[in-house]
């Protein structure tokens, strides 16, 4: 090249360590080709292992190498039989030249250039170096050059001087390929250059492509373990065209096993004896398989020779029940073809053995098999000829098909026998025709029937038709469903009210639409629920009302309806989900009705539901009420104070008027001074007796103590203290104002008392009518 020169030199390899003989290894020394040059200084071109028997390098003469050949000897001459010596000089081209004939100078200095410009890797300078020549062994080095530089490009330049198509086609296909190492090995497999193209295709693991070189190398040994480590989805083809290729050679019984390999022995095995007219082979083959298809396939083989006993024995091994049966059928033999058939059961014998009785017109025997192959229109279109009208209806329900069914329905409705007609139609689907049947042939039970399993699917102008049959004979209840599941709700609801109609929880919800965005059905699904509700209320379905108005969002109705149930555990849980004050109130006043004070959490949810609402009056109520009962039930006024006074505090947070909360500051008051009283009896005896004469005085005092315990208090302190005088004067006091004294003292105190006094004891006061005695501990 321009500024450059060749040179030649020689290098020592390391030698291997693994004890193999020096004779069966690669030579330990190598010859390089370098290109020296100005610009680019020492650069290699090429390298390659010397031959063991040279011993070394002594020049270059482009395009030519000079070796030294030691081993070099004489051999026997020529016309005058003088032995001649043998050069110790070997010459050899360089490795680009190889192969390459140089008629002169210029082409010489062409290849250099074009040598030194592979090595600088510019391929473009490369090409222009050589484009002027038309000799086609260059362009062939050119091309086996291209295949270690992987340029395609300039390879395709080459093979269309070299005028190679077959391999420009190859190489311009293989473009498809995305490894530049699959599309060198194309083009090194049409240069002939086969291990190179193998050591590519192993390089970039292209297996698929390497398998195909080892088949068309004939390598199939190797083409089989490629397919079996890398290439497996490939593998079967593999044994496919290796058996191909054997069963060309000649190679029968190795053919026979690939195409086993295969999986395709089945046909091309019987092909390729039969072909071979290696029939007795063949027969042993099959034998030997015990293959189901590959006895079949003898047996029909067998069947078309007339050889009919062979066959039915091939048959029988292959299980082929339906061969058999009609082969027995054809040879007369039907009776052992009803033995195979009642044996196996088998559909497709029966539909045959069925079709050989039809045709001799036993028709007896064709339905039953039929009937076993399930072949129910067949059977039909037989009792239809036979008028068995009975049978068809049955061979009908049994098919469990619609069309099957159906056409048996219009069969039995063209002869007018309607309720026959009916069952098939229901059956098959048509349940309007089926409707309509019944309402023109006034089947009323049959009507009935389908009413009560009918699917929301049905046509409602149908349904609408069966419901005036239902009204017309007053079977109220089945027209109200019917008219549900027509869609027709207005007129449900109001035949639920006109005719007492129980509404059920299932018609409600089928008449509970699904919301919807449009402003309209919204409006019409409301109306609607409310609607249902009313009706339910009016038939005192109170827990479906509550339902039906609480979809329609008015919980407040919904919670009246449900306070109508008296179902505390629904109100308490509606209450707490509901969240609303209106609906607290009404639960709290509810529970207010219950016997809240024995059960402490009905107390509980009274207290939390008024002050969830925030009615303070009404929870100042309630406590009013504690400690009423506190004190009418068990004249504990401790607890009854404790009451008034948080009844005092909510009333003071309902900002009441002034006159009821200075009203129950008063009542607070006195039972506080009822109280104290209580507590002086053993402390301050006279001081109790001057507080509850004091109390006695009070003009309200009904209101906030009752009277009787402050009388009793009294009468039982003087009976302790002996001061019976005393004690008989209190006694009378409460007899002049009508005070029940059975309420207050015990029996035994009052007739001690009178006894002590000399005085005969009265009979108690009457108590009215309804009340209940009890014995009242005393305070």
């Amino acid at each position: 090249g321009p500024g450059a020169g060749p040179a030649g030199a020689t290098a020592e390899t390391p030698a291997g360590e693994d004890g193999v003989d020096e004779n069966e290894r690669i030579s330990r020394v190598e010859v390089a080709t370098l290109f020296a040059s100005v610009e680019k200084g020492v650069m290699l071109q090429d390298s390659f292992p010397l031959d063991r028997h040279v011993t070394a390098l002594i020049g270059l003469s482009v395009p030519h190498l000079y070796f030294y050949n030691r081993f070099a000897g004489s051999t026997p001459g020529g016309g005058d039989g003088e032995p001649r010596e043998q050069s110790h000089i070997e010459i050899k081209p360089m490795p680009n030249f190889d192969g390459i004939t140089i008629p002169d100078a210029r082409v010489k200095e062409a290849l250099l250039n074009f040598s030194y410009y592979l090595t600088l890797g510019n391929m473009d300078d490369a090409y222009r170096a050589v484009k002027s020549i038309r000799d086609e062994s260059v362009w062939h080095n050119m091309a086996v050059m291209c295949v270690k530089t992987k340029r395609m490009d300039v390879a395709e330049v080459c093979l269309a001087n070299i005028q190679d198509a077959k391999a420009a086609r190859a190489l311009r296909e293989a473009k498809v390929y995305p490894e530049v190492d699959a599309r060198a090995a194309v083009l090194a497999t049409h240069l002939g250059l086969l291990d190179e193209a193998e050591r590519l295709l192993r390089q970039c693991k292209r297996y698929d492509l390497l398998n195909q070189l080892y088949q068309g190398c004939g390598k199939w040994e190797l083409a089989l373990q490629i397919a079996e480590k890398y290439d497996r989805i490939h593998l079967r083809s593999v044994h496919y065209c290796y058996a191909r290729y054997l069963e060309k050679t000649g190679e029968v019984e190795a053919a026979v096993k690939q195409y086993e390999a295969s999986r395709t022995h089945r046909y091309e095995v019987p092909r390729m004896l039969y072909d071979n007219s290696a029939l007795r082979d063949l027969e042993g083959y099959v034998t030997a398989s015990r293959d189901r298809e590959l006895l079949i396939w003898w047996a029909q083989y067998l069947e078309s020779q007339g050889n009919y006993n062979g066959a039915l024995a091939f048959y029988t091994e292959a299980e082929e029940v339906l061969a058999q049966v009609r082969l027995h059928c054809y040879l007369g033999a039907v009776d052992r073809a009803e033995e195979l058939v009642a044996s196996t059961g088998n559909p497709a014998a029966a539909y045959h053995l069925a079709r050989h009785y039809e045709e001799n017109d036993r028709v007896k025997e064709a339905l039953h098999y039929f009937t076993i192959a399930k072949c129910y229109r067949h059977c039909i279109t037989i009792a239809k000829e036979k008028d068995m009208d009975a049978e068809a209806v049955n061979f009908a329900l049994q098919s469990s098909s619609p069309s099957v069914m159906l056409d048996a329905a219009e069969y039995f409705e063209n002869k007018g026998m309607m309720d026959r007609a009916v069952l098939l139609y229901q059956k098959g689907g048509n349940v309007p025709r089926a409707l309509e049947l019944c309402v023109k042939g006034k089947l009323f039970d049959v009507l009935s029937t389908i009413a009560d399993n009918l699917r929301t699917d049905a046509d409602p102008e149908a349904l609408i038709r069966c419901a005036e049959f239902f009204i017309e004979n007053q079977q109220f209840d089945k027209a109200a469903k019917m008219l549900v599941t027509a869609k027709a709700f207005e007129r449900a609801l109001q035949l639920c009210m006109e005719n007492n109609v129980k509404l059920t929880e299932e018609m409600a919800e089928a008449m509970t639409l699904p919301k919807t965005e449009d402003e309209d059905s919204e409006t019409y699904r409301l109306a609607l629920l409310k609607k249902i509700a009313k009706v339910a209320k009016t038939q005192e379905s109170w827990h479906l009302s509550c339902k039906k108005y609480t979809q329609a969002g008015e919980k407040l109705k919904a919670m009246k309806v449900l306070l109508k149930s008296g179902d505390k555990e629904k109100i308490v849980f509606f209450a707490v989900h509901s969240r609303q004050k209106e609906i607290y109130v009404l639960a709290a006043n509810f529970l207010q009705t219950l016997d809240w004070h024995n059960d402490p959490e009905t107390m509980k949810n009274i207290i939390g539901f008024y002050t969830k609402a925030h009615a303070f009056e009404n929870l100042s109520g309630f406590y009013d009420a504690c400690a009423q009962v506190e004190i009418d039930e068990y004249r504990d006024y401790e607890k009854a104070l404790a009451a008034l006074k948080e009844a005092h505090r909510y009333l003071t947070k309902a900002k009441a008027q002034d006159t009821p909360l200075a009203q129950m500051k008063h009542r607070i008051e006195l039972v506080d001074r009822f109280v104290e009283a209580r507590k002086m009896v053993k402390s301050d005896p006279e001081g109790m007796v001057t507080a509850c004469s004091q109390l006695l005085t009070e003009p309200e005092i009904e209101s906030s103590v009752r009277v009787g315990d402050v009388y009793a208090l009294l009468v039982e302190f003087y009976s302790a203290q002996g001061n019976n005088q005393l004690a008989y004067q209190l006694i009378e006091k409460m007899r002049e104002r009508n005070i029940v004294l059975s309420y207050y003292l015990e029996q035994k105190l009052v007739e001690g008392v009178y006894a002590a006094m000399g005085v005969e004891a009265e009979a108690p006061l009457e108590r009215e009518e309804g009340e209940v005695e009890e014995e009242v501990p005393p305070g």
